[in-house]
């Protein structure tokens, strides 16, 4: 009866039992209080540099540079030019704006049969080239353009102009790349550089401006000599005397669509004068005195 007694005082009693509720409350607190979190270490600041007294937190560190890498390959994906770019289209494709025919209407819609427009006379029309022997390659790109899309089917003939002279590789070269008729001519002095009344001294004074404005080409005087060639003179040319109608062509241009009728035709039936693709505003610091 006694050892019964000693066992029984050696045993819990009920109040000291801990219970299911005591249990929970317990390993939440140990769990809050106890153990460390494991992102802590990104709360650490570190200094910009060893002497400084600014810190930012790890963690903006880390980022940073993850958030910059990510808008460049957002840049790469979305620019045009780039081979990502074509496998993550940027948004719908654009309508096509309709050409306004307010004031004139388009001499042509789509496509016609070049057979059936080639068989009509020709306009008294040719292709004036300017360029030097130097531009060889930039005209012939542009040759191989004209005829592939134009002047296969039509054959107008081509003058080319130079303030020098074509030497012969320029020259075979050229009728190596069009079965049409080639006529070279040299621009004179009359209608080339500075005319007699002009003090050069101040006109070099301008063109250094211009360039030193960064204006495009605005610093080369041949440029310059070229826009007032093709601005008064052009036409007074020996070789084009014979032409009513010109066709101005540049070195390295292209075509990206056929032309399958006549431009020169239809601006004569339609009593046009001057032709172009589009229209841009001049710069004001090329034309001070206007």
């Amino acid at each position: 009866m006694d050892s019964l007694r000693a066992l029984s005082k050696r045993l819990p009693s009920a109040e000291d039992m801990p219970t299911l509720k005591g249990i929970q409350n317990t390993s939440l607190k140990d769990v809050s209080g106890k153990v460390t979190p494991r992102l802590t270490f990104l709360r650490r600041r570190i200094r910009i540099r060893g002497n400084s007294k600014v810190s930012v937190p790890l963690y903006l560190v880390l980022v940073f540079p993850i958030i910059v890498l990510i808008v460049i390959l957002l840049l790469f994906v979305r620019h045009p030019n780039s081979p990502g770019g074509r496998l993550i289209p940027s948004g719908a494709p654009p309508s096509i704006r309709k050409i306004s025919e307010k004031h004139d209407k388009v001499f042509v819609n789509g496509c016609l049969d070049p057979k059936v427009q080639n068989s009509a006379p020709r306009a008294n029309a040719a292709f004036v080239v300017l360029a030097r022997n130097k531009e060889l390659d930039g005209v012939v790109e542009s040759l191989k353009s004209v005829e592939r899309h134009f002047n296969r089917w039509f054959h107008y003939p081509y003058v080319f102009l130079n303030d020098g002279d074509f030497n012969s590789t320029f020259r075979e070269t050229v009728l190596n790349y069009t079965s049409s008729s080639v006529e070279f001519g040299k621009i004179g002095p009359e209608h080339w550089g500075y005319p007699n009344w002009t003090d050069q001294n101040v006109a070099k004074e301008g063109i250094r401006k211009q360039g030193d404005q960064a204006i495009m080409y605005g610093g080369m005087e041949s440029y310059h000599h070229m826009c007032r060639f093709y601005s008064g003179f052009f036409y007074k040319h020996e070789l084009l005397q014979k032409y009513d109608w010109y066709w101005r062509v540049e070195p390295e241009i292209k075509y990206f669509c056929d032309i399958t009728y006549d431009p020169f035709l239809h601006m004569e039936r339609n009593k046009k004068v001057y032709g172009f693709t589009i229209a841009v505003k001049e710069l004001k610091e090329t034309v001070p005195n206007i």
